[in-house]
C-alpha cells in the first residue's frame, strides 16, 4: 500500500518578514500571504486534483492557507492539533537574532530535549508530528492527502523521517506555501521539496 502526503507551509505572516519566532502565536496571513495562498490553491487544484483530504494546524495562518487549498478540491479542512508549530513559550515573538544571542540554537543543538520556559523541545515536537504522520498514513493507506502546517514543525518531521534525526532541521525548512511531496510505503521517498513555482510573479 502506498500513501502520498503533500506537506504545505502556510503563507507569509508579518513575523516572517520581521524575522520573529511565532510558533504557537496565532498570527494572521498578511496581504502577500493571502495572495500566496490563493496561488497555491490554484496550483494544488491543477497538480493534485485527486487529494482526498486536507488537514491543517489549528492556527489562523494555516487554517486560512488550508481553506484556499481545499476550496478548489470541494473540501473543508480538518483541524489536526498535532500539526501546530514549535512553540517556545515565554520567548514567543523574539527575533532570531536575539534567540541566537541568548544561545537558544546552541542549546537545541546540544540537547533535543532542551525547552524554554513554557515551550517545547525538539524531541517533543518530533513526537507529536510523528504521531500525526503515522495516524494519517494509517487512516489513508492508498490515498493522497494534504497537510498544511509550519516551517519548523515540518522541518523537524522531515529531518526525522529522511535523515534519522530531528536536528538539524533547518535544511528541511519549507518556504511560505512551499510544497513537499512524500511517498510512503515500506520506505519513505521525497518526490519533491519546496516547490514554489506558483509564487512566480507575485
Amino acid at each position: 500500500m502506498v500513501a502520498e502526503l503533500i506537506l504545505i507551509r502556510h503563507g507569509e505572516i508579518d513575523a516572517n518578514v520581521q524575522r520573529l519566532w511565532h510558533g504557537t502565536t496565532d498570527s494572521e496571513l498578511n496581504q502577500l500571504g493571502q495572495r500566496q495562498a490563493d496561488a497555491l490553491g490554484q496550483k494544488i487544484h491543477d497538480k493534485y486534483p485527486d487529494i482526498t483530504k486536507v488537514y491543517c494546524s489549528p492556527l489562523k495562518r494555516t487554517l486560512n492557507t488550508a481553506k484556499a487549498v481545499a476550496v478548489g478540491l470541494g473540501q473543508v479542512p480538518e483541524l489536526c492539533p498535532d500539526l501546530i508549530e514549535y512553540g517556545i513559550g515565554e520567548f514567543e515573538g523574539t527575533s532570531y537574532e536575539d534567540l541566537q544571542k541568548h544561545g537558544f540554537f546552541t542549546e537545541i543543538a546540544n540537547s533535543q530535549d532542551f525547552a524554554l520556559p513554557g515551550g517545547e523541545s525538539v524531541n517533543g515536537v518530533c513526537g507529536r508530528m510523528t504521531r500525526a504522520f503515522q495516524s494519517l498514513v494509517a487512516s489513508h493507506p492508498e490515498e493522497r492527502i494534504a497537510l498544511v502546517g509550519h516551517g519548523a514543525a515540518f522541518g523537524i518531521l522531515l529531518a526525522s523521517l529522511l535523515d534519522g534525526n530531528p536536528f538539524p532541521f533547518f535544511e528541511r525548512h519549507l518556504s511560505n506555501t512551499g510544497i513537499a511531496h512524500l511517498q510512503v510505503s515500506d520506505s519513505i521517498g521525497l518526490l519533491s521539496f519546496d516547490d514554489t513555482d506558483h509564487l512566480e510573479g507575485l
